[in-house]
C-alpha cells in the first residue's frame, strides 16, 4: 500500500522533540485538560496492538489532539500513527458496538468502581475523564464534552494520513469514514448479532453514572444519566437494551455482578422503578440486594423482577408488562415458568390469556417462550388460534384444551355440553369435529370486529 516498513520504537522516539524528556516510563496515561502531550502518551499509543497489548481505557485517556500535533511534525511519525490507528480501529469498534463485548466492559468497569472508588477520594474528578466518550459522547451540562472514541480515532487517522501523503486512503475515507480501517481483521464475538440503536448510548450513560460517584457501603446508586436516556427514548427501548448488555437469571433480574463469581463482593443488580403516572418514564438504580428484592421494588414492565414467582404473583400485569416480559424472554431464548396452582383465577393468568386472544404478536411471542408440561390448556389454545386448526396427538391434550375453552365460555347459550362450539371472545369461535376412530380436530374461526 506504499507504506514504509515499520521502524523500531527507539528510532521513532528519537523523532520526538527533546521537550518530552528521555526515558519516559510506559504507564497508564493520565488525562490532561491541556493540549500539551504528556510524556509517555506517544509511547503508550505506539506500543499498543489489537491483541495482547490492548487497553481501551488507556487509549481513551490519550489526548489525541496533542498527539496529532506532535506526529504531524514528522512524516514518518505520521505514518506510524496511521498504521497503529488502522490496526486498533477494528478492535475498538467491536468492543464498543457489539452488545456481548460492551456488556463485558461494563461489568469490568463496575468491578473497578466497586473495589476502587470507596478508597479513592478523587474518583469523581478523575474517572469521568478516563471513561468519558468510550462508547458514546459524554456531556457535562454547560461544561466538558468528550467525543466518542471511534470518532476521535478516525479524526487522528485523517489528520496523520493527510500529512503522510495517503491521498488514496483519504479518498476512500470520503466514501465511508471507517470502511478503510475495518476491512481487515474482525474482533467480534462471531455471533453476527447486530447492536440495537441505543446500545452505545445506554452503555455510556451507565458508565458516566458510575464514574461520577463513589460507592458508599450498600447504598443504592441512582442512575441519573441512564434514567435521562429513558426519558428521551422510552423505557421499553432502554429495558430491551439493558437485557442485551447484562445477563438475566431466574425471575428476570438484570445482574451486573454476581456474588457467585466474585465472592468478595455483593451481587449488584439494576432495579427499574416503575413510573408513577402514564406520562412518566421508568428510572433506574444500582442496588446490592442482601436477599430477594421485595415485590414492590420492581416494575411489571421492566422484565427485572427478583421474585421467583414473577409474574404470577402480581395483580397489576398490564398488556405492556406482558409485551416487555415475553419480548425479553424471547431474546434470551428463555422459558416462562408455568403458573402455580391455583392459577385459573389469577389476574396475571387471565390477563395473559386475554392478551393471547386479542393479539397475533402475543401469540407468536408466547409460542416461543411458553412453559413445558402442565397446565397445557393455554399452550394448546395459543397454537390453535395461531394455526387455525389443531389435531391433538394424544387424547388428554384435547381434554386440556377443552377444559381451557370451558373456562372462557362458561354457560354460553349456544354451547353444547362437552362438545362446543365455544365462543371465547375477541371474535373467536372454536368448533370440534370428530373423525373416524374418535379422532378429535378443533377449528378456530374469527369474525371481524369492525
Amino acid at each position: 500500500m506504499g507504506i514504509d516498513p515499520p521502524v523500531s520504537l527507539a528510532a521513532l522516539l528519537a523523532l520526538v522533540p527533546a521537550a518530552l524528556g528521555e526515558g519516559a516510563a510506559v504507564s497508564n496515561p493520565r488525562f490532561r485538560p491541556t493540549t500539551v502531550l504528556e510524556s509517555g502518551d506517544l509511547e503508550v499509543f505506539l506500543q499498543m496492538n489489537p491483541e495482547e497489548r490492548f487497553d481501551i481505557e488507556a487509549i481513551n485517556s490519550i489526548d489525541f489532539q496533542a498527539l496529532a500535533q506532535q506526529a504531524l511534525q514528522d512524516e514518518r511519525m505520521s505514518r506510524e500513527v496511521v498504521r497503529m490507528t488502522k490496526a486498533l480501529m477494528p478492535r475498538v469498534q467491536a468492543e464498543t458496538e457489539e452488545p456481548t463485548l460492551v456488556g463485558a466492559i461494563l461489568r469490568a468497569k463496575t468491578l473497578d468502581w466497586y473495589r476502587r472508588s470507596p478508597s479513592d477520594p478523587s474518583w469523581a474528578e478523575t474517572v469521568p475523564l478516563r471513561w468519558g466518550g468510550i462508547f458514546h459522547e459524554s456531556r457535562v451540562p454547560g461544561g466538558r464534552l468528550s467525543r466518542k472514541l471511534s470518532v476521535r480515532l478516525a479524526n487522528l487517522y485523517t489528520q496523520c494520513a493527510k500529512a503522510s501523503g495517503w491521498g488514496g486512503r483519504l479518498r476512500s475515507l470520503a466514501l465511508s469514514p471507517y470502511r478503510a480501517m475495518t476491512n481487515t481483521t474482525s474482533f467480534g464475538d462471531g455471533s453476527k448479532r447486530t447492536r440495537g440503536p441505543l446500545t452505545q448510548h445506554v452503555a455510556q450513560a451507565y458508565l458516566d453514572d458510575l464514574a461520577g460517584c463513589r460507592r458508599e457501603g450498600e447504598q443504592r446508586v441512582p442512575l441519573e444519566r441512564l434514567s435521562e436516556v429513558a426519558r428521551r427514548n422510552g423505557s421499553a427501548e432502554v429495558n430491551r437494551t439493558l437485557a442485551e448488555l447484562f445477563p438475566q437469571h431466574d425471575g428476570g433480574s438484570l445482574t451486573v455482578l454476581d456474588h457467585r463469581f466474585h465472592p468478595d463482593l455483593n451481587t449488584l443488580i439494576i432495579r427499574v422503578v416503575a413510573p408513577r403516572t402514564s406520562g412518566d418514564s421508568a428510572t433506574y438504580d444500582l442496588v446490592q440486594p442482601s436477599a430477594a428484592l421485595p415485590q414492590e421494588l420492581g416494575s411489571p414492565d421492566s422484565a427485572n423482577e427478583a421474585s421467583p414467582a414473577f409474574p404470577w404473583e402480581r395483580e397489576d400485569m398490564t398488556t405492556d408488562a406482558w409485551i416487555a416480559l415475553l419480548g425479553s424472554l424471547k431474546k434470551r431464548k428463555a422459558r416462562l415458568d408455568p403458573p402455580p396452582q391455583p392459577y385459573r383465577d389469577r389476574e396475571s393468568y387471565l390477563g395473559l390469556r386475554d392478551f393471547i386472544l386479542a393479539d397475533a404478536s402475543a401469540r407468536k411471542a408466547f409460542q416461543a417462550v411458553h412453559w413445558k408440561g402442565k397446565p397445557s390448556g393455554l399452550v394448546r389454545l395459543c397454537r390453535l388460534l395461531s394455526e387455525g386448526t389443531l389435531a391433538p396427538e394424544v387424547e388428554t391434550d384435547g381434554d386440556y384444551l377443552e377444559a381451557e375453552l370451558d373456562l372462557i365460555d362458561k354457560g354460553h347459550a349456544t354451547r353444547q355440553p362437552n362438545g362446543g362450539p365455544w365462543v371465547i371472545g375477541h371474535g373467536w369461535t372454536v368448533v370440534r369435529e370428530i373423525a373416524a376412530g374418535n379422532v378429535r380436530t378443533y377449528r378456530a374461526e374469527r369474525r371481524s370486529l369492525d
